[in-house]
């Protein structure tokens, strides 16, 4: 039994790779079943073993895309030995990876998107939902743990996931790095953007918040005298302010 699950396991892997690639040449509604059988070698009654139609071939290449990419998310958020930034930092690095290793399917998925079946189309939607809910989530408790910039949590979102999305389209194994090193790069330039210093992290709450804005002030205070020539304490001194 294990033998047949595993045989089965490679053919169906098989199928999406030809299916992907035979779809994002031809165009899915330009690809028929027996394209897929004459790509695989095998006879069209026997691509019955496996698959009914096209269409749910298509509906195995969305999930295997996006699905991957939910699963991702849901186990970061589960990460309760991470803190808040580092569980953003670790799905980003994997989903970079994941597009990385799967251009051929990421890319058909974006093309095919206009033609996709009613029921795959809103399979699509709301796993691209789910993805960019889970993300968002994510990075707002980095900003409520004082660890990101306060910044808008979906947009910080959107512009991850557009990073990590169009590496589909321009990575090229074998020219460019291993994968894992193109995630380090990206996730270093992304996290750099939105993490706090490590002398401005804070704690969570308004009072940590405020402690901080009162030191930005009284820095602020302090390099306004030192500019203005100022030996008062402060602004309620008597010296003239700027003209």
């Amino acid at each position: 039994m294990a033998r047949q699950h595993n045989r089965r396991r490679l053919v169906s892997n098989e199928l999406l790779e030809h299916s992907a690639r035979l779809f994002a040449t031809q165009g899915f509604a330009n690809t028929s079943f027996q394209d897929i059988a004459d790509a695989m070698g095998v006879s069209r009654p026997a691509l019955y073993h496996y698959v009914s139609n096209k269409e749910e071939i298509l509906a195995a290449l969305v999930r295997d895309v996006l699905e991957r990419v939910v699963e991702i998310l849901e186990q970061a958020t589960a990460r309760d030995d991470l803190a808040e930034d580092e569980r953003v930092e670790e799905a980003l690095r994997q989903i970079v990876v994941n597009n990385a290793r799967n251009t051929r399917r990421f890319r058909l998925l974006d093309r095919s998107e206009p033609d996709l079946p009613t029921e795959i189309a809103e399979m699509h939607r709301q796993a691209r939902r789910r993805v960019l809910e889970l993300l968002t989530g994510l990075i707002s408790d980095a900003i409520e743990a004082g660890k990101f910039r306060p910044l808008p949590a979906r947009t910080v979102a959107l512009g991850m996931l557009g990073m990590a999305n169009w590496v589909a389209w321009w990575y090229r194994a074998g020219t460019d790095a291993d994968a894992d090193s193109i995630a380090d790069v990206l996730v270093d330039m992304a996290m750099t953007g939105v993490r706090r210093g490590d002398d401005r992290q804070v704690r969570p709450g308004p009072w940590a918040a405020l402690a901080l804005l009162q030191e930005d002030i009284a820095h602020l205070e302090s390099a306004m005298s030192s500019a203005l020539g100022d030996t008062t304490d402060g602004p309620t001194g008597d010296s003239p302010g700027p003209a």
